[in-house]
């Protein structure tokens, strides 16, 4: 859906100082819907998830041994972070002895 721009006589702001309304929803327009969180297939430890763009992985439960974070071929070692900021193309190598759950949080 293309994004209408107000007309030019609407006030960007109103007397208050904040954005009028009909500039709120184009603006909001241009950023879209944010991407719905995504759950990660967890298959036999070690389990690895290539990171497809931007976000966030959320590791909850599961008992951790440990999680890696590879990022243009250099490999970093968390510990049993449950958290981890990606970027497209790292891979998350998680190690556990009970499975987790784990999503991808997208950006």
């Amino acid at each position: 859906m293309t994004a209408i721009v107000p007309n030019s006589n609407q006030p960007l702001v109103d007397k208050n100082g904040y954005i009028t309304q009909v500039w709120q929803r184009f603006l909001g327009s241009l950023l879209g819907s944010p991407e719905a969180i995504a759950p990660v297939a967890v298959s036999a430890s070690p389990s690895t998830f290539t990171a497809a763009g931007r976000g966030s992985v959320a590791i909850s439960g599961g008992t951790l041994t440990n999680v890696t974070l590879n990022r243009s071929g250099t490999t970093v070692s968390l510990g049993t972070s449950r958290a981890i900021t990606v970027a497209n193309g790292d891979v998350v190598t998680v190690t556990y002895t009970v499975a987790p759950t784990i999503n991808f949080i997208p950006l």
